[in-house]
């Protein structure tokens, strides 16, 4: 009785060949190895998305302060009302109280 080792073998010598035993084996390697790999790539795309993300993030924020700023140019009301916000200033005859809190 032939052992599974001597019937691997012949299976192998029988149906696979050199070229393609080393095809495969570059293929793998292109695959999985090589610094253009599917795993290389998939991180690739991720940091991408992210990236794309945070730009939107930041875009979205820059409009903010644009839109505010134009609007503080155009309107003294708007600017005044800001500047009381922000600062804790006081018109005349007002009386501030300033509440904080714990984020």
């Amino acid at each position: 009785m032939k052992t599974i080792v001597e019937k691997t073998y012949n299976w192998c010598k029988r149906y696979l060949s050199y070229t393609f035993v080393i095809v495969v084996l570059f293929i793998v390697y292109v695959l999985f190895f090589n610094e253009n790999s599917i795993i290389q790539s998939y991180r690739y795309t991720q940091e991408i998305k992210r990236l794309k993300a945070e730009i939107k993030e930041c875009s979205d924020t820059i409009n903010y302060y644009r839109q505010l700023e134009k609007r503080l140019t155009d309107d003294p009301e708007m600017m005044e009302a800001v500047a009381r916000e922000r600062f804790r200033m006081q018109g005349y005859n007002e009386d501030v109280y300033v509440f904080e809190t714990e984020d």
